[in-house]
């Protein structure tokens, strides 16, 4: 380990030291243009804006914070600044050798366009000529014209719709990408992790859309600056541009209402922006029948940023959210649940090639059951506590080299679980003390450098490694467990005292090639490890979910992906296209053996397995960008296996997202400027199950008889229709006032979606099989408003 660390730093400081030679060298006739492209009305900072030099042939674009920067020889240039749905805009500028212009730019919207200016945030033909691939970044726009469930636009009902993505359950927040586990998705709000995304038992997520700038999920080619899980990254970002003036939106539903305030003040210099949004179905459910008297549900999430601009060179970003959910039945059985979540951020510009950002964030999850009914009375917690140092540059050597370089470390509490037995019953049954709590700690930190590097007009490279590493410490009892997975031993590791570490490296690596302008092929392989895991009983939205890290006793996950891509447009870029094929390998995947007991159990190690995992499978879209018809058809054929000693007799196994046909349709439709339809059509294969094929009595009591082969049936075929209309108002009675009513339909010729199947014993005594479904037709209205 010694020998391959001491390499690699000699290897990155050998290339730090060409690059700034080279930069030396011709730093006496180079100057450098820099700056940062906005909205000139909002203020918000713009993705992807085409930077031209007409004379030279030169150009770039904006990144993320809506920055650029370009070298180019002393003397006088023209600069074209170009983005669409806004007005181009040409500078005279000067440059002089060894020195850096800043020049800010503010573009307008083209309000000669016909019909709806559509602002997608990044340029047209980005699935072709940027390096990434296996990312999509979603409009807020297209979010809100999506029918949703029950009136409520979501991220993450998005995310499932694209090709690669498929939904946990009916209903769920939870989703599987490329066949992996719920948990292995990085779920990030302005860089805080968010463990649990649901609201409302998973029908809802925890993003506010009024408050989202912009969100954009990493199915395959992660960048070494990403980390931690083995699947997916959910990159969500709240607004954070100073506005103009005072704005105001929000909505009224059947079931929830939600207001989102952004204000500026400090003369222009700082803004902040509060949000809010809650649910009053609770109000009705006891009106439902006499079962669900003493029932309530109840949820609420707040947002709140404040930014800050110092000076042109620094600027500061605060970012907070709390969400809570309560549900309560017949008093019997209470669920609670909720998020919070702290991000501070300094932006700080060195110069118009080094940028950096510090950040300190907190995330804390926590959840507790509540059960009473005799002969039962107790409470089983949960929590988890993240807090997080990372301090990320980004250096612009040239308009062909680019570097992301950074160190970060979280320091994890995991609450793995507290059990408060009020009545012994409990812990009579899974035998453990009455009042029993068990906590773990650990720091998991990580070193990464990413190298984007363009050889040509032709082919371009990111080429990256990230070191990461986990560490156990006390204090806490750790439990030991025989090869039969039974204790055997018990050791006390003192406060602060470390007693595990595992690292590991994680290599990354992409590669473009542009086949010609409208065309391109891409691949790329990343290697990839996540610490921490999830213990949960069930894949649908009651959240009984338990975390813990990698230990002694359990390793940590790791997965190999290999991705190959082909993209194309047409019709200057108003219909892109392309088709993506993968295979994942994966070692040291967890489930649970065969009758685990994953409830109420506060030694959830014993009951693990690990093993081998793959999946694989072609990914199809075609997506129409522009015309009064939009949307998008996607196909992915995947499969997703695991082989775990224990299980299935130690044979392969297919694992519960192996869902090899997923199709979907999504259609908008602008009528005018006023009125405008969507709807889309989801097929998916059946979830994997394992049904009883027997059954024996004992003592009058009837048990399943399970053969030991998992996964070897499946749910029936999932399939529904979702409508929406949207009107907008006119402008009245305040000319500011914008408002749209939205009429929606989930599940609009109301199939009946197998949710869950239960087993029940019909008068002869004989096993029958009975399926749960959630939703019929859900009709939804909803009032949208701005000013």
């Amino acid at each position: 380990m010694y020998y391959f660390c001491s390499l690699m730093k000699r290897l990155v400081l050998i290339s730090v030291f060409v690059l700034l030679v080279t930069q030396l060298l011709c730093a006496q006739k180079v100057g450098t243009l820099s700056g940062v492209v906005a909205d000139a009305g909002s203020r918000e900072t713009l993705v992807g804006v085409t930077v031209f030099v007409p004379s030279t042939g030169q150009g770039t674009s904006t990144d993320l914070e809506g920055r650029y920067s370009l070298n180019l020889p002393a003397g006088d240039y023209e600069i074209r600044f170009s983005y669409v749905g806004y007005v181009s805009q040409a500078l005279k500028i000067k440059i002089e050798a060894a020195k850096t212009l800043k020049q800010n730019v503010r573009l307008k919207q083209d309000v000669t366009m016909l019909g709806e200016v559509e602002v997608s945030g990044q340029r047209k033909d980005r699935n072709v000529t940027e390096l990434a691939m296996s990312v999509q970044t979603l409009d807020m726009k297209v979010i809100k014209k999506i029918p949703a469930l029950m009136g409520e636009v979501d991220v993450i009902k998005t995310i499932q719709l694209l090709p690669g993505v498929q939904a946990a359950s009916e209903g769920s927040s939870g989703f599987s990408v490329r066949g992996g586990g719920t948990d292995q998705n990085l779920i990030l709000l302005d860089d805080a992790p968010i463990y649990n995304a649901s609201h409302f038992l998973g029908f809802f997520s925890v993003f506010n859309n009024d408050v989202v700038k912009e969100a954009t999920l990493l199915k395959g080619d992660m960048p070494a600056f990403y980390g931690g899980r083995l699947s997916s990254v959910l990159d969500v970002k709240v607004k954070d541009e100073v506005p103009s003036k005072l704005d105001c939106n929000g909505g009224i539903g059947l079931i929830t209402s939600r207001l989102a305030v952004e204000t500026p003040f400090n003369g222009q210099r700082s803004s902040v922006l509060l949000a809010g949004r809650t649910t009053y179905a609770g109000l009705v459910l006891p009106f439902l029948g006499e079962k669900m008297k003493g029932s309530n549900i109840y949820f609420y999430d707040l947002n709140g940023k404040i930014t800050h601009t110092i000076n042109e060179n620094n600027r500061i970003y605060l970012s907070a959210y709390r969400g809570n959910d309560e549900f309560l039945f017949a008093e019997k059985m209470g669920v609670g649940y909720g998020n919070t979540s702290v991000s501070g951020r300094w932006n700080h510009i060195f110069s118009g090639r080094l940028t950096s950002d510090l950040s300190l964030l907190m995330s804390a999850y926590n959840m507790h059951l509540d059960i009473l009914f005799e002969p039962y009375d107790f409470t089983l917690g949960g929590t988890l506590t993240d807090y997080t140092c990372k301090y990320d540059f980004k250096y612009l050597w040239n308009e062909n080299h680019t570097s992301r370089f950074g160190v970060s470390v979280t320091r994890h509490s995991f609450g793995q679980g507290s059990l408060e037995d009020r009545g012994g019953a409990i812990s009579q049954y899974i035998g453990v003390e009455q009042n029993t709590e068990i906590t773990r700690k650990a720091l998991e930190y990580a070193a990464y450098f990413s190298h984007d590097h363009t050889l040509g007009p032709r082919l371009s490279l990111r080429y990256g490694l990230r070191l990461s590493a986990m560490s156990n410490f006390g204090d806490e009892y750790f439990y030991l467990f025989d090869e039969n997975h039974n204790v055997n031993d018990t050791i006390f590791y003192g406060k602060g005292e470390f007693f595990h570490t595992e690292f590991h490296p994680e290599p990354r690596l992409a590669a473009m090639y542009r086949i010609d302008e409208s065309s391109s092929l891409k691949a790329s392989y990343s290697r990839t490890v996540q610490y921490v895991q999830v213990a949960s009983n069930a894949t649908g939205g009651i959240p009984f979910e338990v975390w813990f890290p990698s230990s002694p006793n359990v390793k940590p996950q790791k997965c190999g992906q290999y991705a190959l891509g082909y993209f194309r447009n047409f019709r200057n870029d108003a219909i892109e296209t392309s088709v993506e094929v993968y295979y994942k390998n994966m070692t040291d995947v967890a489930d649970f053996k065969d009758n685990a007991q994953t409830y109420a159990n506060l030694l959830i190690d014993g009951e693990l397995r690990c093993g081998r995992g793959r999946s694989y499978g072609a990914e199809f879209l075609i997506r129409k960008n522009a015309g009064d018809l939009t949307g998008w058809i996607s196909y992915t054929y995947a499969r997703s296996f695991r082989t775990v000693e224990d299980i299935n007799f130690g044979r392969e196994y297919r694992s519960p997202y192996d869902r090899p046909h997923n199709f979907v349709l999504v259609l908008n439709y602008e009528f005018n400027e006023r009125l405008s339809a969507a709807a889309n059509w989801i097929y998916n294969t059946g979830q994997p199950v394992t049904y009883p094929y027997g059954q024996y009595t004992i003592d009058n009591t009837t048990y399943a008889i399970y053969n030991g082969s998992r996964n070897e049936s499946r749910y029936p075929s999932y399939h529904r229709l979702d409508v929406s209309l949207t009107w907008k108002t006119k402008e009245k009675p305040w000319k500011k006032w914008e408002g749209e009513f939205n009429l929606s339909v989930y599940n609009a010729y109301a199939h009946k979606n197998t949710w869950a199947v239960t087993f029940e014993l019909d008068e002869d005594g004989k096993l029958i099989t009975n399926k749960m479904y959630l939703f019929s037709a859900v009709p939804s209205i909803s009032y949208n408003f701005k000013f």
